[in-house]
């Protein structure tokens, strides 16, 4: 009987395993809220971000060069502006500017929030990548696209006005208005940099072991913690109280944009196909299952009014804003 047992066990263990794998990756079928189209637009996009006091969709359309906005509201294509090989777009504190960071053109494109048109462009030293704007100080950050420096930038005078070295390649950025803190994905050591917008240096460096490659970053404001998304199917939970981490899950390959929806306290992490969608509270991740997106789908943003989760993509002839309603958390 103990051999029978010594045989089963293993066999019954490695069950379970599968099971629990096989049920983190069943696709979800949560109700499609609108595809709204893009005509014509093969050009893939970068990061997705939100307004929600003005209730958009901001998409960095960096292969077609431009900024595309949707409304929210009404499902519907706003505009497209010819703001450059757009990557990512900051929002300031009262919704009367975005901020484009262009990255080939080597520049940050100034847009009017109301009108939708270029005031202006500032003049950057090297290629742009993240972009955030850090309201007590009214200043933006841009990271340097494969560098080793955050630019500082005053939008009020259009200038650089520091920079922050920090000690690798970034990715992508978190401003924590609780703790006053900049949170930023170093994807070649494996390590989230703590950037403090007083001194604009680095005061802490986070392991993210084991996501390794770590590229997407979400801020939980309720139970501090951020979530770091590796690019090899791992995700961290870091404390920001302490940089321990707390927690770590399996993900889908390839993550690139997270994002965080504290309502529901579900986390969303977007890869080419797929997007892993985990409960994320008690400090614990459980993976509920994946939505299926497209090939192209990179990027994730949740509105704050809705809680729809929105990507954007293209199928190689038109582009796509795509969103889902998740179930209602009890």
């Amino acid at each position: 009987m103990k051999d029978l047992i010594r045989c089963i066990t293993p066999l019954l263990l490695g069950i379970a395993a599968t099971a629990g794998a096989y049920a983190a990756e069943q696709p979800l079928a949560w109700p499609v809220v609108a595809t709204i189209e893009v005509p014509h637009s093969a050009g893939k996009f970068d990061f997705l971000q939100v307004d929600s006091q003005r209730h958009r969709l901001l998409g960095a359309h960096e292969k077609d060069g431009t900024s595309d906005f949707f409304d929210l509201t009404k499902h519907t294509l706003i505009r497209r502006v010819k703001a450059g090989a757009a990557v990512d777009t900051a929002v300031d504190t009262d919704s009367r500017h975005y901020f484009v960071s262009v990255q080939e053109e080597q520049r940050v494109t100034v847009l009017d929030a109301a009108t939708l048109r270029v005031l202006k462009t500032i003049k950057m030293p090297g290629p742009t990548d993240a972009i955030i704007y850090e309201p007590r100080n009214h200043r933006l950050y841009a990271t340097h696209d494969e560098g080793n420096d955050v630019w500082v930038i005053d939008p009020a005078t259009a200038r650089i006005v520091a920079t922050v070295a920090i000690p690798g390649v970034p990715e992508y950025m978190a401003y924590d208005p609780d703790a006053d803190r900049i949170y930023l994905n170093i994807k070649d050591k494996d390590v989230v940099a703590v950037i403090d917008p007083n001194s604009d240096k680095v005061i802490a460096q986070w392991s993210t072991a084991p996501a390794t490659l770590p590229h997407g970053l979400a801020l939980n404001r309720v139970t501090h913690q951020i979530y770091a998304a590796g690019g090899k199917g791992k995700l961290v939970a870091i404390d920001t109280h302490t940089g321990a981490r707390t927690a770590s899950a399996d993900i889908a390959s390839g993550v690139d944009q997270i994002a965080f929806d504290e309502a529901g306290s579900l986390l969303y992490c977007a890869a080419g196909g797929r997007m892993s969608v985990l409960h994320a509270a008690a400090g614990k991740l459980e993976p509920m299952g994946e939505l299926i997106t497209a090939a192209t789908a990179k990027n994730v943003a949740v509105d704050p009014q809705t809680h729809a989760i929105w990507t954007t993509y293209t199928d190689g002839k038109s582009s796509f804003a795509k969103g889902w309603s998740p179930p209602r958390q009890q």
